[in-house]
C-alpha cells in the first residue's frame, strides 16, 4: 500500500501531460470478474470543525474532499474505478492546539480496472458509499446488471437512528437532563431516549451508557448518577473507531433556559450570577446535585488571550466519585487469538468472546465491536471474527489505576521497530512507521510512535480473511 502526501502528489500529477480520459467512477459494487487491482493508496485530509456547521456537516465536507482527491489520483493513473476499502477518523482533544493538525479523515482505496469496457458488476456491494459512509443495510431494487441501476439504502443501526421525541432540551435541578432525572433507572432512560449506541460494564456496579459521542449516562447500582455531553472515560483512539450516532449532535441543550452551547463564558457568568474557576468551569450546586458548565477555547492565537465558550455540561450526584478502573488483561483471549494466527489453535468461539467482553458496541444488526480489556477490541459479524485491534489504550489514562502494556504472542507494546522486524523475519512490508505482514488467512499491521528518538510499537490491527 502506498501512503501519499496528497499535496506533493497532485502537484506532480498536474505537471504531467495527459490525454483526456473518461471520468473515474467510485464503484458501489465489485466487478463480476477477477478484476485487476492497479494500486492501493491511502489518502488523508485535515478535518476542520467549522463554526455554524454541525460535526456531521464538517465530517461530510472532509470526506468529500478526500474522496475527490482519490478520484483525481485515479484519473491520472487512467484506471476504470475506485473501491474504498477502509476509513479512519482521528479526533484529537478539543483543548489542544494540535487539534488542527491531528483531526484527520483517511481512506484506503483500491484503484482497479474492470475486465472489459462496460462489463457487468456483481451484486456484492463495496464497503463505502459515494459519501464515504459505511453501508450496513443494503437492498437491491432489481436484478438488472447495468451498474447504474443498482439501488442502495444506507442505514446505521436502524433501531437507534430516529431521534427521541423529547419535549424539552432543558437542563435544571428539577427536570434533570431533557426530562431524565438523577436516580432514574436504566430502563427509564431507554424508555425516554431509545436504545443506546453502546453499553459498558465498567465494574460490578458501574454501567456507562452512550448515545453517540454527545450524551453519556453513568449508572451506579442501576441508579443514574451522572449525565454529560463529554466523553470522560474512553480514549479518542477508541472513539475514532465507532460510528456516529447523531441523535444529540446538534447540541440544543439549554441550562436553566439561560445558557446554551457556544455562549461566551463571560455571558454564562452574568446569566447564572456565578464565576468560572481557573479551568474555565462554572459550577452550581443544589441539594445533592451539581451542574457544571465547562468552557473551551474557541480559537487559539499567538499573543492573544483565547475566548472561551460553553461547550460541555455535566449533571451529577454530589456524592458520586467513581474509583479508578483496574482493568485486567484478558490474557486467555489474547493468547488464543495469537496462537490461531500461528496455526497452533482453532479460532475462539464468538459466543465465548461476547461472554467475556466488558463492552459491546453494535454497528448493525449483525456486526459488533467487543471491548475485551484496556487494549484488546474484536470486530465480529455473526459467528465470524473479522478483525482484532490492539490499541494503545481503550480508556483515558486518568481513569486507570495502571496502564499495563499489551502483549500479543511475541510482540509487546513498546518494542522497537528493529526488534519487531527481527521477530518477523524477511517476509514483511515496511513504510515509515508501519510494518505489514500477511499470509493466506490474515493480514497484520504494526503501528509505531516516535519516543525518545526511537520508533516503538504502539498498536496493531489483524484482519482475518
Amino acid at each position: 500500500m502506498r501512503y501519499l502526501n496528497i499535496n506533493l502528489l497532485l502537484g506532480a500529477c498536474f505537471a504531467m501531460q495527459a490525454k483526456e480520459s473518461p471520468a473515474v467512477e467510485l464503484l458501489q459494487f465489485y466487478p463480476a470478474c477477477d478484476y485487476e487491482v492497479v494500486d492501493t493508496i491511502k489518502v488523508s485530509g485535515r478535518l476542520r470543525f467549522s463554526t455554524g456547521s454541525t460535526d456531521a456537516e464538517s465530517l461530510a465536507k472532509t470526506r468529500g474532499k478526500v474522496i475527490q482527491d482519490i478520484l483525481d489520483i485515479a484519473q491520472k493513473q487512467r484506471v476504470d474505478g475506485v473501491i474504498l476499502t477502509k476509513k479512519s477518523v482521528v479526533l484529537d482533544s478539543l483543548v489542544s492546539e494540535s487539534r488542527v493538525a491531528r483531526n484527520r479523515i483517511s481512506f484506503t482505496a483500491q484503484l482497479v480496472n474492470n475486465c472489459a469496457m462496460g462489463a457487468a458488476l456483481s451484486p456484492k456491494a463495496t464497503p463505502y458509499d459515494a459519501s464515504g459512509l459505511r453501508k450496513f443495510a443494503l437492498s437491491f431494487e432489481s436484478k438488472i446488471r447495468a451498474k447504474k441501476q443498482h439501488a442502495i439504502t444506507y442505514q446505521i443501526n436502524t433501531n437507534k437512528l430516529p431521534p427521541p421525541s423529547i419535549e424539552s432540551f432543558s437542563i435544571d435541578f428539577e427536570q434533570g437532563v431533557f426530562g431524565l432525572r438523577l436516580q432514574s433507572t436504566y430502563d427509564e432512560a431507554v424508555e425516554l431516549f431509545g436504545r443506546p449506541a453502546g453499553v459498558y460494564a465498567l465494574d460490578d456496579d458501574l454501567l456507562l451508557v452512550s448515545y453517540g459521542r454527545d450524551l453519556w449516562l453513568t449508572f451506579s447500582n442501576d441508579k443514574l448518577v451522572s449525565v454529560t455531553n463529554r466523553n470522560v472515560w474512553f480514549s479518542n483512539e477508541l472513539l475514532s473507531m465507532l460510528d456516529f450516532d447523531a441523535r444529540f449532535e446538534k447540541q440544543e441543550w439549554r441550562i436553566f433556559n439561560k445558557v446554551s452551547h457556544d455562549m461566551p463564558m463571560f455571558d454564562v457568568e452574568k446569566a447564572l450570577n456565578t464565576q468560572q474557576n481557573s479551568t474555565h468551569t462554572a459550577v452550581l450546586k443544589h441539594s445533592s446535585q451539581t451542574i457544571s458548565i465547562e468552557g473551551i477555547a474557541k480559537s487559539v492565537e499567538r499573543n492573544r488571550q483565547p475566548d472561551y465558550v460553553a461547550s460541555f455540561y455535566s449533571v451529577s450526584h454530589r456524592d458520586f466519585e467513581p474509583s479508578r478502573l483496574d482493568v485486567a488483561h484478558n490474557t486467555h483471549i489474547t493468547d488464543s487469538l495469537s496462537q490461531y494466527i500461528n496455526g497452533d489453535l482453532e479460532l475462539v468461539d464468538v459466543n465465548t468472546l461476547k461472554s467475556l467482553a466488558i463492552g459491546e458496541v453494535a454497528s448493525d444488526k449483525d456486526t459488533n465491536l467487543l471491548i475485551m480489556d484496556n487494549h484488546l477490541v474484536v470486530d465480529v459479524t455473526g459467528s465470524t471474527v473479522n478483525r482484532v485491534y490492539l490499541l494503545d489504550s481503550v480508556f483515558r489514562q486518568n481513569k486507570l489505576t495502571i496502564n499495563r502494556p499489551w502483549q500479543f504472542g511475541a510482540f509487546k507494546q513498546g518494542q522497537s521497530m528493529a526488534e519487531v522486524k527481527r521477530l518477523l523475519g524477511d517476509d514483511l512490508f515496511s513504510f515509515d512507521d508501519i510494518i505489514e505482514v500477511s499470509d493466506d488467512t490474515f493480514n497484520q499491521e504494526f503501528f509505531f510512535v516516535d519516543y525518545e528518538d526511537e520508533l516503538q510499537l504502539s498498536s496493531s490491527e489483524v484482519t482475518f480473511y
